[in-house]
């Protein structure tokens, strides 16, 4: 059975049922707008040709400044993968930087060539101790490039379009999904028989509710409420013998006009 809580809460639920959906809309609408330049700039600012600190030959070494702050990343072309070996990273002095191998999900996360084609795969990534010029030894076969992540990520998130573009797609889809669910959930709380509400009473005859106000008084019940069940013959031939003279016929004609007023005043509501 609705009650006037349900229904405000329905009501309310519809209301911001609506404004998810309206939000979910135009925060789509927005994405797609801006998905074809956001595109394009992501590719331009991490294209590995353009975008590298240094590109080396195999077997080749180069110089290379890195900062502390930055993390570094080797790639090279999917399908001529570098050894853990065959990368090194030595400081001034001569002592090598230990590298981190790439874990499954971070290889998934290759790199795009000018045109957009996403061919370079994570080989090794380091963390510098200090700001200082570092040598890079390719010892493989295959030509790898180092980049500067934090660098690349940070020239992202700087460019408008793009951050407008990733922030009404992250929340745009998800929220369309959280309205769909709640309208689904509010259409079917909607549709759902309304269950009554039945009460069961016994309504009590004016007999009883007259025997119940009158249960504390010691006396006998008006003529009209009298239970002829307990009336015996003796009590009918009183009656009858009453009626005809026979014996304090003036009394009992003052007692039956007490119990008609008494009667009367009840049923009067007095």
């Amino acid at each position: 059975m609705w009650t006037p809580l349900a229904t405000v809460m329905m009501s309310g639920a519809k209301v911001w049922v609506k404004r998810l959906t309206g939000l979910s809309i135009i925060l789509i609408l927005i994405f797609v707008a801006t998905y074809s330049d956001s595109t394009d700039k992501i590719i331009e600012r991490m294209n590995v040709e353009e975008n590298n600190l240094l590109e080396l030959e195999g077997g080749a070494e180069g110089a290379v400044e890195l900062e502390k702050l930055g993390l570094y990343t080797v790639v090279t072309l999917e399908g001529k993968e570098l050894l853990e070996n065959e990368i090194k990273l030595v400081n001034q002095e001569g002592k090598e930087i230990e590298g981190v191998v790439p874990n499954s999900i971070e290889k998934m996360n290759k790199r795009p060539d000018s045109s957009g084609k996403l061919v370079y795969v994570p080989v090794m990534i380091f963390d510098v101790p200090e700001n200082a010029e570092y040598q890079l030894l390719n010892e493989g076969n295959n030509t790898l490039w180092i980049l500067d992540d934090l660098e690349i990520q940070s020239s992202l998130i700087s460019d408008t379009t793009i951050l407008v573009s990733m922030l009404s797609c992250c929340l745009g889809f998800p929220l369309g999904i959280i309205a769909l669910i709640g309208g689904l959930l509010v259409w079917r709380k909607k549709n759902k028989p309304q269950q009554k509400l039945l009460i069961k009473e016994e309504i009590m005859t004016t007999d009883q509710l007259f025997k119940q106000y009158n249960s504390t008084v010691k006396e006998d019940v008006p003529a009209p409420f009298v239970d002829l069940e307990k009336v015996t013959t003796s009590d009918l031939l009183d009656d009858k013998v009453s009626s005809n003279g026979m014996g304090g016929h003036g009394e009992e004609d003052d007692d039956n006009n007490q119990q008609s007023a008494k009667w009367k005043n009840w049923d009067d509501g007095d």
